[in-house]
């Protein structure tokens, strides 16, 4: 049910009836004005314009994003109290002074470990709904620097996504705010206002952020050092690129250094499927194997679109590996000694009901404008890989459908999604001029000019191959941990953490020491 839409229809009718209350009362009828108002109530509540429910797998990756977000929330201890939630009035858009309009951008602060004259560190939110948890829990490694250095820790959530709606809805029209330069003068602006509330004087701002808000961290200390005196930047992808073939490239290396025979079994598995995939017998033998919806079409876009669930599987196990995750994907892969049931054991690892194969419908779900939708953060983030980024982790590598894969999943059939979700406005030629003109604005992992910036990277994480990788000038530090995964320097330590990982936390906690004591 739109909660936002029926109560606005219920506010007369409710004030209808406690109007009625005093006549009701009088004559002994109150429970039959309860019972009354309880139904129409839903009657009222019944064409409030529900949220529609599409059947798209919560496991499927889209664009490299998980359901919850490219960073998983960190683990609080139940009995820490929450930080209360606040609101900025933000700009809706920063760089037109005519365009006076406000929204309310929510945040959450913790001062339990400041002491005065100490720094203040910010987690900028990316493409999902933020909560308080980056600023209660104790144990992460950016709360763990705080409470040596006495800082105050502030996390902002990115406008489009969770309460932070600019406009309303997710249209065409209205998309054109969404936008990484929004979003860095969204942060400069808080920052100020923060500087006003709380009277820092000599305030050393420091941004933290990870995957696509890593790349702002980077971003923002680029775009407004005067602002922002130092970053961390994990695990962010500063380089846009359209046909984004190193993806599916570190998978496989992940897989194969583990053990060649793992990938070999993959690789036969594909082409098992792939011919499979040539017969109408065939698609519903593998519709049977892998529990979808509907019965797998011969068309292209339906063929692309289950492989990308199925190939996406192995993209989310490598993307946020642990010590146990690859080795275990690898005994489903090879135990059964049967390769294409192997991809099928793979796939039913995190399994949650049949699996979506209507493309069409895929299509509907994204184009569903209501900040209240199912997959309203899906359409925000699929709107900046048009608008911004690409990132499309499409099988154009010789590596992967020569050795991985055999799947052949071709960049443009992702590019094509922009105009078919989006507008028509949005074709191939655009998308291509957009990334491009990304890069020439914040000059990539090459160009990067930010100073006092470290680039956490784990070589397992297939994103890392677009970050800062080697210096790009005599302030920028980049950390590379062998064998981690997305964003995996950002929680707190385990008892299984590799050696490479405790190392790399060590060199984060280092730098930013050493600049918070200059």
């Amino acid at each position: 049910m739109n909660i936002k839409v029926c109560s606005k229809k219920l506010k007369f009718t409710l004030n209808l009836y406690l109007s009625s209350i005093f006549f009701f009362w009088t004559s002994g009828q109150m429970k039959t004005l309860f019972l009354l108002a309880a139904f129409t109530i839903i009657l009222v509540c019944s064409d409030a314009n529900p949220v529609k429910s599409y059947k798209i797998s919560k496991n499927r990756l889209i664009r490299g994003r998980p359901w919850h977000g490219f960073v998983k929330k960190p683990p609080v201890d139940p009995r820490t109290p929450k930080s209360p939630t606040y609101y900025h009035d933000s700009k809706v858009d920063n760089f037109d002074s005519s365009n006076t309009k406000t929204y309310k951008q929510r945040y959450w602060y913790n001062e339990k470990w400041y002491k005065p004259g100490g720094p203040q560190f910010l987690m900028i939110g990316g493409e999902a709904a933020e909560s308080s948890a980056w600023v209660d829990s104790g144990n992460v490694e950016w709360t763990i620097i705080a409470k040596e250095v006495g800082a105050m820790v502030f996390d902002l959530e990115h406008r489009f996504y969770g309460d932070s709606q600019p406009t309303g809805d997710l249209t065409f029209e209205s998309l054109k705010y969404l936008t990484s330069e929004q979003a860095l003068a969204d942060v400069k602006h808080f920052i100020l206002d923060m500087n006003a509330k709380f009277n820092f004087t000599s305030p050393r701002w420091i941004t933290f952020g990870g995957s696509y808000p890593g790349a702002l961290s980077a971003w923002a200390r680029q775009t407004y050092p005067d602002t922002i005196y130092a970053a961390v930047a994990s695990s962010g992808p500063v380089q846009a690129v359209v046909d984004f073939t190193g993806y599916l490239d570190v998978v496989y290396n992940a897989l194969n250094n583990y053990d060649p025979k793992c990938s070999a079994s993959v690789h036969t598995g594909f082409l098992q499927i792939n011919e499979l995939m040539k017969t109408e017998d065939g698609r519903k033998t593998l519709s049977t194997f892998f529990n979808t919806c509907d019965t797998i079409k011969g068309d292209s876009d339906t063929i692309n679109y289950f492989y990308e669930s199925i190939i996406g599987t192995y993209m989310g196990q490598v993307q946020y590996s642990d010590p146990t995750t690859i080795p275990y994907l690898c005994q489903l892969q090879t135990s059964s000694g049967d390769d294409l049931q192997g991809v099928v054991a793979v796939n039913q690892m995190e399994s949650q009901g049949c699996l979506d194969v209507n493309y069409q419908e895929y299509i509907d779900f994204m184009k569903d404008t209501s900040v209240n939708a199912e997959g309203v953060e899906y359409r925000a983030w699929v709107w900046q890989t048009c608008n911004e980024f690409g990132f499309y982790q499409s099988t154009d590598s010789s590596l992967v459908t020569g050795d991985f894969t055999g799947a052949d999943i071709p960049v443009d059939w992702y590019v094509q999604q922009c105009a078919q979700i989006y507008d028509a406005s949005m074709e191939n030629t655009t998308v291509y001029a957009n990334i491009k003109n990304t890069n020439k604005h914040y000059l990539g992992q090459k160009g990067y000019n930010g100073t006092k910036v470290v680039f956490p990277n784990g070589t397992n994480d297939p994103w890392h191959v677009l970050s800062v990788l080697s210096p790009t000038n005599s302030k920028t530090y980049p950390v590379i941990i062998d064998g981690t995964s997305h964003c995996a320097d950002m929680y707190g330590p385990r008892s299984d953490d590799p050696t490479s990982l405790t190392e790399g936390r060590k060199k984060i906690h280092s730098h930013v020491i050493s600049w918070v004591n200059e």
